[in-house]
């Protein structure tokens, strides 16, 4: 997540995904659409599903009966998932009866339009929505952001993980749990005075956010030079992986420390992994991250201690 990108975004920035079994149907609404904003299509709502899951749409403009799961079974997916409860859905539907809409409006969709699908309603309605959550977004970037680094912040993690813990348990998998924070950064700042500390934690941020592969992980900025990884679905083995890149992708910054063992800044990390049906809550497994991220800087710092 970056802040000015945020802000600064337009309808031609968003991304729409249109669902249809029918190619001809998909054609129709890409070619109505494609002068207002970027579009991709799915023939199946599992398809749909998938590609919610990794690219996170702007919206998604979605047939009602379609083999195999529908358009109302989707759209209760997508609201049942935390990282993808916020897209909006707008059905097509052949039906205008009043128990079709009704079942569009109950299964989470905020619009919908009936075929054959008048062109200038269809693009009106796709280009309210978007504007609406361009200004949603923007208003959870001012409440859930760090402003210096772009990150998020506390806030936000106390708001959304609760539901990332639901949404663990529910699919019986792992969230691990990595903190992190800059070796010897206090005399950092003495050194190079707290504009360079900052712009230290601008580009340490931004590059560890580059650096994570998934839309589900999120970089949360809990201190002053202390961040937090979420790791949804990542068992210990993942963890590592992750751990090991961040130390070798802060390390290759070559920021230049004069006052750190290395000549540079690096970064110690703590691993732990909430289980679902386990014996430690979310919070005690975060508690146990920060210790074990002690254990690191005792064992040298420029390094990784993981829970058992």
């Amino acid at each position: 997540m970056n802040f000015e990108q945020t802000t600064n975004r337009t309808l031609k920035d968003c991304r729409v995904l249109i669902v249809d079994d029918q190619e001809s149907s998909l054609l129709i609404m890409e070619t109505l659409l494609k002068d207002i904003t970027r579009c991709h299509t799915a023939m199946s709502a599992d398809e749909a599903f998938v590609y919610c899951q990794l690219q996170q749409p702007d919206l998604v403009i979605s047939d009602v009966n379609m083999p195999g799961t529908s358009g109302h079974e989707l759209s209760q997916k997508l609201r049942a998932n935390s990282d993808t409860d916020h897209i909006p859905v707008i059905f097509v539907t052949a039906s205008s009866e009043d128990e079709e809409q009704e079942r569009c409006w109950a299964a989470g969709g905020v619009d919908f339009v009936t075929k054959p699908i008048h062109a200038t309603t269809f693009r009106n309605r796709v280009k309210f929505q978007l504007t609406h959550k361009l200004k949603s977004d923007l208003l959870e970037t001012l409440i859930y952001t760090d402003r210096l680094t772009g990150t998020y912040n506390r806030h936000y993690l106390d708001e959304r993980l609760p539901n990332i813990v639901k949404d663990v348990e529910r699919d019986k998998q792992c969230l691990s749990i990595a903190i992190f924070d800059i070796d010897f950064f206090k005399q950092y700042n003495d050194e190079y005075g707290h504009p360079a500390g900052d712009k230290c934690l601008w580009l340490l941020a931004n590059t560890v956010q580059k650096s994570l592969m998934r839309p589900m992980d999120h970089l949360v900025r809990i201190g002053g030079e202390e961040f937090l990884i979420l790791l949804p679905n990542t068992d210990r083995a993942g963890a590592q992986v992750v751990c090991q890149r961040l130390l070798e992708t802060i390390y290759s910054l070559n920021i230049k420390h004069n006052n750190a063992d290395l000549g540079r800044v690096t970064v110690s990390i703590g691993h732990a992994i909430f289980t679902p049906g386990g014996h430690e809550s979310i919070e005690q497994v975060i508690s146990r991250a920060d210790q074990l991220l002690y254990q690191a800087k005792a064992q040298g710092r420029n390094c990784y201690v993981c829970s058992s």
